[in-house]
């Protein structure tokens, strides 16, 4: 159906959409092989790139995404190429592998959890970096899902490159939460610093917003909290949890930043410049900590709260995070204050662990930094993972943790993942990677 689509798009009703070369968005209309009249938006870039996008319902979109880009020496559009590309079976067959690997070293008894992070989807073939591979990979965490190993699967964040015009990224974005919605296996999600298209407003816009204050929320939250297995404290802040016997996950929003407009019409803060966590999340953790008597708690993020040497990993208030945690697996009583820099970000809550005496916070878990590193601070052990988007080794950007992979398109170190295995009984934490990833990290609590 896909082939055939393309296939009359491209040989019959193109024509009318060659001299859509300014930047906007029309609507039109093409008939397909059967005499079927297909309704679109057309989508065009500023650098003359189109991409046409389905209808779409409340819950995401209806169909296919079709994408071009424009030829400057031949001045002329190139040939109509599918966005995704679908899974693919040599990535079948090496996940399968995989799978059958890692299976005799998980328990029945324990979480298992199938992660990417950073994918960095965005509407361009781009066969060195980021582009609609992005999407693919999460298609192909779905293959993983098949072998019947998991528990939950994830994102943790950087889903979309942020680089697109803002329909463009809806799209994009709304067909990854489909993506990972198909199955029954339930799915998570954790907010990234490009997951606002901040990016492209900084570039092409001017600094104004392309998407709205509830455009992450309507894409991504209405999904993921409508599953019975992810539970919430409130709807608004992101912070998101997940159970299996003793073991507990916790999913914070490491850019929870406040959607504010100046006089000007400008957005107050980049959210991509900007990591913060904010009073009405810590309190929501404060309350979920409360109620963890007895949980073994690993918690999940995009960005890392510390750094290396202890310090803050965050703009705000990710050292403030670690001392609540570390605060649980003391059973402390006391007040979260720290210093405020910015009003918008203060935090001044009461907690009360006293009464928690068999509960532990074992790891937190991020991405972002694009690169694999483990260091324990306090008691608590930061794992971060690796990004799945393709990081070629000649691109200024590539982290050099992604050079020494030297990532190259249709090979396994083209995306990487990874399987986490939460045991209670053993306590202990396993990080499988697969694609660009470390096979295998083990921690004992």
């Amino acid at each position: 159906m896909i082939n055939k689509l393309s296939n009359f798009l491209n040989k019959q009703r193109l024509n009318q959409l060659e001299h859509y070369r300014h930047p906007g968005f029309f609507k039109v209309t093409l008939t397909n092989e059967n005499g079927k009249k297909v309704p679109y938006t057309l989508a065009v870039t500023r650098q003359h790139q189109q991409l046409l996008l389905p209808q779409q319902k409340a819950d995401g979109l209806t169909g296919p995404l079709y994408f071009r880009s424009y030829s400057s020496y031949f001045k002329r559009y190139n040939s109509l190429t599918e966005l995704p590309l679908g899974a693919r079976q040599f990535v079948k067959a090496y996940l399968q592998t995989f799978a059958e690997q890692i299976n005799p070293k998980l328990t029945p008894a324990s979480l298992t959890l199938g992660v990417v992070t950073d994918t960095h989807d965005k509407a361009d073939a781009n066969y060195t970096y980021y582009g609609s591979n992005g999407q693919q990979h999460i298609e192909e965490l779905n293959l993983l899902d098949q072998t019947g190993i998991l528990d939950f699967k994830g994102h943790l964040g950087d889903a979309i490159d942020g680089s697109d015009p803002g329909n463009i990224s809806q799209a994009h974005l709304g067909k990854i939460v489909a993506t990972l919605n198909q199955d029954k296996t339930p799915f998570f999600m954790a907010k990234g610093n490009h997951d606002e298209n901040d990016k492209y407003d900084e570039k092409f816009f001017h600094n104004h917003p392309s998407f709205q204050a509830n455009t992450y929320g309507n894409l991504v939250y209405k999904k993921l909290l409508s599953q019975p297995q992810i539970k919430q404290v409130s709807y608004q802040t992101g912070l998101s949890y997940f159970d299996k016997g003793q073991v507990r996950v916790i999913v914070l929003n490491t850019s929870d930043v406040p959607y504010l407009i100046t006089a000007n019409g400008l957005k107050k803060y980049d959210v991509k410049l900007t990591l913060a966590i904010r009073q009405q999340q810590i309190a929501e953790l404060i309350t979920v900590l409360q109620q963890s008597e007895g949980k073994q708690i690993v918690v999940l993020g995009h960005a890392n709260l510390l750094k290396t040497d202890g310090s803050e990993g965050l703009q705000f208030n990710g050292h403030a995070v670690h001392e609540l945690l570390v605060a649980f697996n003391r059973h402390l009583k006391g007040r979260l204050c720290p210093k405020a820099t910015n009003p918008d970000f203060s935090v001044d809550l009461p907690f009360d662990f006293s009464q928690q005496q068999s509960g532990q916070v074992w790891s937190y878990i991020c991405g972002h930094l694009h690169t694999e590193n483990n260091y324990c601070v306090d008691g608590i052990q930061y794992v971060l993972l690796n990004c799945s988007a393709l990081m070629g080794p000649k691109h200024q950007l590539t982290t050099k943790y992604n050079r020494a992979w030297n990532r190259q398109q249709g090979t396994i170190t083209e995306f990487a993942g990874y399987v986490i295995d939460i045991n209670a009984q053993s306590r202990q934490l396993q990080v499988f990677g697969y694609g660009a990833a470390s096979p295998e990290r083990v921690f004992q609590f």
